[in-house]
């Protein structure tokens, strides 16, 4: 009994033993080229009682699963099914387990094939979906699709992204080809299921994504354009394209991405305003439109000097980025940095700098800057060298000198390199008097200017004059010494002297170093001076008495003129020479005459004895008693012998005529007699 019993609990035994096989675990579905579908398993845990392997297939999860083969190899863990095209569509596949009983195990999980759909959306972007291989997934599948791509059939095959989701949008940067995608999960279990291939002819026809630019503005050491852009936000960005002018020619390519600027060394924007534009273009060589243009700020200026102000003008800056807030106007004085001189609305293009320092170098450019204040736009730079009109460093009267009674020639010594207007020349009739203006000679590049009045009488007044320079603006400047002309007077004293009378001369550097007195006899003038008097203090009338007894047989009259000479001049190295007037001072005549001589005797020419007398107009006559003339000259040192017809007259009174001409040209007559004694 006890046997029996234990043969039927071994039975018992045998029996759960064989109904405990189970199915195998599906993992992986992959999706063929050709579009079969593979399918990766792991064989059961408990393999006594297997028999074989079913495998059942639906293209839809509702549908009726069929029954598609047999495998009875349990170390068989792969399968793939060619009779499907899964690149088509999804497929559903479970698989069971079949004893040797004939029991077929429950199914295993249902695995889908992964059908991916590709779109090409038309701007660019591919849009993926696919399906879940299990909803959930496996408990060793990854939590993540990877998503493959290819670009044309000869290229590689290369992640791009993964993803949790069963969608997925990619932007496409080629410019003509077919994109392949594939979407694969691995499993833990060291296999990877992979979708169906889809693919999309793409064309890349839309340009990158331009902002245009930020500002064109001169480098204010260089002088060039330096353009200013934001670098396009688009994937695809190879380059940009800057053009100039209008209408706007290519002026340069710009690789790279990022790039954000770009110096212009071609053109000059201190001539005239340059104006510019942006275009972005991809690898495929899409290109935006150009930007709006930007043209450079063109400033223009005047310096004024007779007004002592400088003008700017400027061009307006349109088309900066955020809007125009205003204009800066930068200046810089001396080499120093630059600072904000004043700020204008955006409306104003001008502006005046006034009361301009003298020996300053102004330099000035004009900043617009937009509303936000962070970007801005420089002009060219101006600079002007303020030297405000000057005058010589030195301007004198070298000397005032009478040339006639109606002339009086005045000299002018000044600096000839401060190149001016011109001199004005003053003349008055004293010191401290009016002066008035009565020339202006122009400015040659000379040192030396000379000018002759006129308008004088020099026999009866001194004349002052100075000078006063016009700079190049018309303004008067600096002042000459004051210079006088040498009035000379004179009269005529007793004991045949000549009283001369002269004021001094004014103003030499150097002071007068003596006054020469000239005389003329007979209308000659000496070549040496008759006197030489020392200066005394200023203003003085100088005196001197001409003693002229020994030229009693001359005709009487006596011409005088006084020369100043100057002490040396250590200012300006030289020494000049003033001459006064001339006057002349007439001696009268005076004539005497004997009443009696002996022809034998002492005094044996009878002849008058006359004083500053001229010949001109003389006759001496002497007549007897009948009134017969016996004696008559013409030659004042001539005289009556007693003689007639070469014999001597009788002892006796003869009578006498002598005519003669007074300086003033009168006749004047004297008749006497004279008595004869032998």
């Amino acid at each position: 009994m006890l046997a029996k019993r234990f043969i039927i609990l071994i039975q018992l035994f045998m029996a759960f033993q064989l109904y405990s096989l189970n199915s195998p675990v599906i993992h992986c579905i992959s999706v063929n080229q050709n579009g079969s579908i593979t399918l990766n398993w792991t064989k059961p845990t408990d393999v006594n009682g297997f028999k074989c392997y079913y495998l059942y297939r639906s293209n839809s999860s509702s549908a009726t699963f069929v029954k598609i083969d047999s495998i009875f190899n349990i170390n068989q863990i792969t399968y793939t099914d060619l009779n499907v095209n899964g690149n088509d569509q999804s497929f559903f596949y479970y698989i069971s387990s079949k004893t040797t009983t004939n029991t077929i195990t429950s199914p295993s999980d249902t695995l889908q094939s992964i059908h991916l759909t590709v779109i090409n959306t038309g701007s660019g972007i591919a849009n993926l979906t696919w399906n879940h291989i299990r909803s959930p997934l496996l408990p060793s599948s990854s939590s993540k699709y990877q998503i493959i791509r290819k670009n044309g059939v000869l290229n590689n095959w290369f992640k791009i992204d993964s993803t949790n989701q069963l969608q997925y949008f990619d932007t496409i940067n080629v410019c003509h080809d077919s994109v392949y995608y594939r979407v694969e999960i691995y499993d833990n279990t060291g296999c990877t299921s992979v979708s169906s291939v889809d693919k999309k002819l793409f064309e890349d026809v839309i340009a990158p994504l331009s902002f245009g630019l930020d500002s064109v503005s001169v480098d204010i050491l260089t002088g060039k354009v330096k353009i200013g852009w934001q670098p396009s936000t688009s994937v695809d960005v190879k380059g940009y394209i800057i053009c100039h002018g209008t209408p706007c020619i290519s002026l340069d390519t710009i690789w790279g991405k990022l790039s954000s600027s770009y110096l212009d060394v071609l053109f000059n924007p201190c001539n005239s305003s340059q104006g510019y534009k942006i275009a972005v273009f991809d690898s495929c060589f899409n290109t935006s439109l150009f930007s709006n243009i930007h043209n450079t700020i063109y400033l223009t200026s005047n310096y004024y000097k007779c007004e002592n102000k400088i003008t700017l003008n400027w061009t307006s800056y349109v088309n900066i980025q955020g809007g125009l807030g205003g204009y800066r106007i930068m200046c810089s004085k001396n080499g120093g940095n630059y600072a904000v001189l004043a700020i204008v609305p955006n409306n104003v293009l001008s502006y005046e700098i006034a009361n301009l320092m003298d020996s300053t170098n102004y330099c000035f450019y004009i900043q617009a800057f937009n509303v936000g204040n962070n970007i801005t736009s420089s002009s060219c730079v101006k600079c002007y060298n303020v030297i405000k009109s000057i005058s010589p460093d030195f301007l004198y009267i070298s000397t005032v000198t009478v040339v006639s009674e109606n002339q009086i020639e005045i000299k002018l010594f000044t600096d000839a390199s401060v190149v001016i207007k011109g001199f004005q020349l003053y003349k008055s009739e004293s010191l401290n008097g009016t002066y008035n203006l009565i020339s202006t000679l122009s400015y040659a590049n000379l040192a030396n200017y000379t000018y002759i009045d006129y308008d004088v009488n020099t026999s009866s007044k001194i004349y002052y004059y100075k000078f006063i320079t016009l700079d190049s603006c018309g303004n008067q400047g600096r002042i000459s010494n004051i210079s006088h002309s040498i009035l000379l007077k004179g009269k005529i004293y007793d004991s045949y002297t000549n009283l001369l009378e002269w004021t001094d001369y004014g103003y030499w550097e150097g002071g007068v170093d003596s006054y020469l007195i000239y005389r003329s006899v007979n209308g000659y003038f000496s070549l040496t001076p008759i006197a030489t008097i020392s200066p005394s203090i200023p203003g003085t009338v100088y005196q001197y008495l001409d003693d002229v007894k020994d030229f009693i047989d001359d005709n009487g009259k006596f011409r005088y003129y006084i020369q100043a000479k100057e002490r040396l001049n250590s200012t300006y190295n030289f020494t000049e020479i003033s001459i006064s007037n001339e006057i002349e001072l007439t001696q009268q005549p005076e004539m005497f005459v004997p009443n009696a001589f002996s022809p034998e005797g002492v005094n044996k020419i009878f002849r008058p004895v006359s004083v500053f007398m001229s010949n001109e107009n003389y006759i001496f006559q002497i007549y007897n008693r009948y009134g017969q003339i016996i004696f008559e000259t013409n030659n004042p040192d001539i005289g009556w012998d007693g003689k007639y017809l070469n014999e001597f007259v009788k002892q006796g009174v003869y009578y006498f005529i002598i005519r003669y001409s007074l300086p003033n040209g009168v006749i004047k007559q004297k008749q006497g007699s004279v008595t004869i004694l032998f």
